[in-house]
């Protein structure tokens, strides 16, 4: 009687143990499959066996998320909601039912904004919950001062959709805390085609297209119609906007890395060069929306201020290639979104964000230029913008408190033959170090 006692405790044991073993192989498979389990067998499982292992195999990966008809405040300065392509109306649709909320865009003025995120977030009330701001206004200032969340913790940062501008200039201290669904930002030499062909001038396009749209080309070009109250280039705005781009064009920086680049051999080539074409070549003048100027400097929204009433025909090209350049670049400021510090539920809104616009680059990038098609007149301009978008170069200097109201007055005592670039630029590095110690609170 005593050996069947034990025969029986044994057995029992025995189905004990295999019990457990079998829980804990299911649990692991949990772990590392994100599908639910299923099962090829033919037999029922017992209702009992489904319960124990309930949690571990057959809970949805993403959990469903019911905002209970809240409503998610987008901040911008544009009246965004009436820009809205139908793909996105549509995305936007199919959002508010999933999650139950509502989305709305709050509209302030852009020279307002910095302002309302400050007073609204020391209030505990910021004025939306994400807010679309220039990237210099954001890092480093807005967020070493507290106003905006990192979004390292809520999202996939690992997800292939991210593009690569927002990856590469939207982190301060190793965390991302800029973000956005896809890069539009093209900025080029516009170029009047009339003048071209008028003056039996190669088109700069097909120079681009042949990887031959250099300095040297541009010259040419600008230096061939100066002539009867026609210039070669002009201005948009100031002096800025044409010692930029080609400083950039061949490999120059402003700054790089929170430190001066502007006095690097890169950056003072092209600032003579650009010199030399107001003080020396003298092609610089001229109104581009009047047929007096062959290039103009601009955004791909420029074209939205002269497309309507230009007479003359017109194309758009990457700036030309400097002397230290192997590529063509696209020196750009970044508008992108910011998630406030102080927002109810963040992973909610992020996960809300996530779906409202078309994240796939190729076709974010394609909704892009379909949105252009009735501002960019001809295919060949809409061929470039497509290559501009996605790589571009930001223009960090920006980010520093005062820096680029010295950085003009050098350059426009240059331009204006006031000052030789390395007079001029050795007189404001000590102020423009300043900028970015003061900045960075060193």
């Amino acid at each position: 009687m005593k050996r069947k006692w034990l025969a029986a405790l044994l057995m029992i044991t025995m189905i004990v143990m295999l019990a457990a073993c079998s829980s804990g192989t299911t649990n692991n498979t949990a772990k590392t499959d994100p599908k639910p389990a299923t099962t090829n067998s033919s037999e029922p499982v017992k209702e009992e066996e489904n319960k124990a292992d309930e949690t571990a195999s057959t809970a949805p990966v993403d959990e469903k998320i019911d905002l209970k008809g809240r409503t998610i405040r987008l901040g911008q300065w544009w009246g965004m909601e009436n820009y809205l392509s139908e793909e996105e109306k549509e995305m936007q649709r199919k959002v508010e039912e999933k999650f139950n909320c509502k989305i709305e865009y709050v509209t302030v003025p852009f020279d307002q904004i910095q302002s309302r995120v400050i007073t609204t977030s020391v209030a505990g009330q910021p004025f939306a919950d994400i807010i679309w701001m220039p990237l210099e206004w954001t890092i480093p200032k807005m967020v070493s001062e507290g106003y905006i969340r990192n979004i390292d913790d809520l999202v996939d940062m690992n997800d292939p959709n991210w593009n690569d501008i927002m990856l590469s200039s939207g982190k301060y201290d190793g965390k991302q805390y800029s973000f956005t669904q896809n890069d539009n930002n093209g900025n080029g030499f516009y170029y009047n085609k009339t003048l071209i062909q008028k003056n039996g001038l190669e088109d700069p396009y097909e120079l681009q297209e042949k990887g031959e749209w250099t300095w040297d080309k541009f010259l040419e070009l600008a230096k061939a119609v100066t002539k009867d109250g026609v210039f070669g280039v002009t201005q948009y705005g100031d002096t800025l906007s044409l010692a930029i781009p080609f400083i950039y064009s061949n490999n120059g920086f402003v700054t790089k890395d929170d430190k001066i680049t502007y006095d690097s051999p890169e950056s003072m080539e092209a600032i003579q060069f650009v010199s030399d074409l107001y003080n020396v070549h003298k092609v610089v003048g001229g109104t581009f929306s009047e047929g007096t100027a062959l290039f103009y400097p601009g955004y791909r929204w420029v074209a939205y201020d002269f497309n309507g009433s230009m007479a003359d025909d017109w194309g758009y090209v990457f700036y030309p290639k400097g002397p230290k350049a192997d590529k063509y670049v696209v020196p750009t400021t970044v508008n992108m979104w910011h998630l406030m510090k102080d927002v109810e539920n963040p992973k909610d809104v992020m996960a809300v964000w996530m779906e409202l616009y078309e994240r796939d680059k190729e076709k974010g990038y394609d909704l892009v230029i379909r949105g252009e098609e009735a501002n960019f007149r001809n295919q060949e301009a809409l061929n470039t913008l497509r290559k501009m978008l996605g790589n571009g170069t930001v223009l960090q200097y920006q980010a520093y408190e005062g820096f680029q109201g010295y950085f003009k007055e050098a350059i426009d005592n240059i331009m204006s033959g006031k000052g030789t670039p390395a007079s001029e630029l050795a007189r404001i590095k000590p102020l423009t170090q300043a900028s970015i110690d003061v900045t960075l609170k060193k």
